[in-house]
């Protein structure tokens, strides 16, 4: 069987996602979610420009040259749900309940991957797959009762646990229907279209888009310059920046233009095992019994749902 670069792709992208979750939560709580969004989100748009710039070689008026209208479409909307939505509500569950809790409904993803990619892709569903989006809502659902957790986001003061849950959810579903969008937007591309220009797209997108709701709620340069100027604030930001939207975000679009966008997301959802490992390895974390069976079901669920065609 030929090597398929998508799941290297894939995996790249889980390591990337992982370091970027723990400079994303520490940044969330020393600074507004919403400013540390805006911020890392311009950042990340800076680096993507000259990159792709440099590696395609393209002229900054270049950028938009070789571009169709389908393409700015799909993927601008992409941006817009994934990065300025999803990550804006990810970025307050960071802040609530940790990067720990809110990785592990990045389960949910591969569900609404799966449910957008049967309307916008026409892939296809079925029983099974339902079951599996069903068995990862219940790990998830182990983590939502459980006492100590809550007692445990209590006790850290950051915010209700309750709506710490809501925002994880929707940030989840934002990113996986962001990523059934990206594919609908290399289905407009020439063969081989290079997955780094699609991230920048949807940057571009996601920056306009939080930027242009952002100057109606604070002050734009006074908050740029507040957090750049802080190295207690910006250096996690850019940590997360470089391994999030730039590493990240742009390996997660060359996995999902290589492989179907649930068997993508599936490698991604795998991130709440990563981050568990990190935090008990690395932080020290101390973590109740039922949040490892948590996400041991959760992840079970995922696998069923992407290997539901074979049952």
């Amino acid at each position: 069987m030929p090597f398929n670069i998508g799941y290297l792709a894939a995996c790249i992208t889980l390591l990337s996602w992982t370091v970027g979750t723990f400079a994303f939560t520490h940044a969330s709580r020393e600074a507004n979610p919403s400013s540390v969004n805006r911020v890392r989100l311009l950042y990340a748009l800076i680096v993507l420009s000259i990159l792709v710039m440099v590696f395609l070689q393209k002229s900054p008026w270049g950028l938009f040259e070789s571009l169709v209208w389908q393409q700015y479409f799909w993927f601008g909307l992409s941006g817009f749900v994934g990065l300025t939505l999803g990550d804006f509500f990810a970025f307050n569950a960071y802040k609530i309940l940790g990067g720990r809790r809110t990785s592990l409904f990045s389960c949910f993803a591969p569900g609404a991957a799966l449910l957008a990619g049967y309307f916008v892709l026409q892939e296809n569903i079925n029983t099974i797959g339902i079951l599996g989006i069903g068995l990862s809502i219940f790990g998830i659902l182990l983590l939502v009762a459980s006492r100590k957790e809550q007692q445990h986001v209590a006790a850290e003061g950051k915010g209700d646990f309750v709506k710490g849950i809501v925002f994880a959810a929707l940030g989840a579903i934002g990113q996986g229907v962001g990523l059934v969008l990206a594919k609908k937007g290399f289905s407009f591309s020439e063969p081989g279209f290079n997955p780094m220009y699609a991230t920048w797209i949807r940057m571009l997108a996601a920056v306009i888009c939080v930027y242009a709701i952002g100057v109606f709620k604070v002050n734009i340069w006074t908050e740029f310059r507040g957090i750049t100027f802080s190295g207690k604030k910006i250096r996690p930001i850019l940590i997360g920046t470089l391994f999030g939207p730039v590493i990240g975000v742009s390996f997660s679009l060359l996995a999902a233009s290589k492989l179907p966008a649930s068997v993508a997301q599936t490698i991604f959802s795998l991130l709440p095992a990563s981050v568990l490992f990190g935090a008990v390895l690395f932080f020290k974390e101390k973590v109740p019994f039922k949040s490892y069976l948590a996400v041991i079901i959760s992840i079970i669920g995922v696998l069923v749902l992407v290997w539901r065609d074979q049952f």
